[in-house]
């Protein structure tokens, strides 16, 4: 029975984020019509659907800091400030916060070549297995006729780091599991 509680909240949970913010719009606009207020400010009402949609949106569709913090968790650096996304995703965090992130990034020549240097000073180490995932399987598609030079990894507690060098000197795989 405990199984069924815990599946009946994780059913709540998501009805009453999305619940509450259209009955309190619903409830503010009619409110709002009653007092005869013109309908360009009862637009207001909608004001709480506006914000959960954006932080759902938000959550399924990571923006570029968010990336750009997984490189510095993986990596140890920042990232440089003149590098260019070819490709990112992420799963959303399952009850416990966990997920899996993978970007493609162009990086300088100097960065590249620098980079190796500083994983193996981080504790990296080279040829290090690899955990695949959908996600990383997805990402391939999308280097086309390059390889895979070079690949480090590291394990973290419960966390996997891994950057891929490839082929043509300046893109990098950065990949961040969590379990």
């Amino acid at each position: 029975m405990e199984g069924l509680g815990f599946s009946i909240i994780l059913i709540l949970i998501p009805i009453l984020i999305i619940g509450i913010p259209i009955g309190l719009s619903y409830i503010t606009n009619r409110i709002l019509k009653k007092k005869g207020v013109s309908p360009k400010w009862r637009l207001l009402s909608l004001l709480p659907i506006l914000i959960v949609g954006y932080l759902i949106y938000d959550a399924l569709y990571p923006n570029k800091d968010f990336y750009r913090a997984d490189f510095k968790e993986v990596t140890g650096v920042e990232m440089p400030t003149d590098s260019d996304f070819e490709y990112k995703t992420a799963t959303f965090p399952d009850q416990f916060g966990d997920y899996t992130s993978i970007s493609l990034i162009k990086v300088d020549n100097r960065f590249y070549d620098e980079l190796e240097n500083i994983l193996i000073s981080k504790g990296f180490t080279e040829n290090f297995r690899h955990i695949n995932s959908n996600e990383f399987d997805s990402m391939k598609s999308k280097i086309k006729e390059m390889k895979i030079e070079k690949e480090y990894g590291k394990e973290n507690g419960d966390k996997f780091y891994y950057v891929g060098f490839l082929s043509d000197k300046q893109t990098l795989i950065i990949e961040r599991i969590s379990w």
